[in-house]
């Protein structure tokens, strides 16, 4: 039962990036799930780990965001490739592209 509760602790608990990923999410005004379905579609690997990374070099939450912006844009378009548009992609990708667009001012 014990072992059962630290798998779970750690899938979705402190440390698994999900938190932060929610506080990102809320931050830029993106519904938490589209926010993880866009990172999972637009990441190499594993989004959870990549959020973990990211909460561990404690980066604000503006640095992390725009950190994401490529993988969040890359998910856009791999979700509209598979599913088509949808609307709710639809009113997050202005908020992406300014996430994109910050990330290569940075570059």
């Amino acid at each position: 039962m014990i072992a059962l509760l630290v798998f779970f602790w750690r899938q979705s608990g402190g440390g698994s990036g999900r938190t932060l990923g929610n506080r990102i999410a809320v931050h830029i005004g993106i519904p938490k799930s589209l926010f993880h379905s866009l990172l999972a579609h637009g990441v190499k690997g594993s989004s959870r780990d990549l959020l973990a990374s990211l909460e561990k070099s404690k980066l604000s939450l503006d640095e992390a965001s725009v950190a994401l912006g490529p993988s969040l844009s890359r998910g856009i378009d791999r979700l509209e490739a598979r599913f088509g548009t949808q609307e709710m992609v639809d009113k997050a990708k202005p908020i992406v592209a300014k996430l994109v667009s910050e990330s290569e001012q940075k570059r």
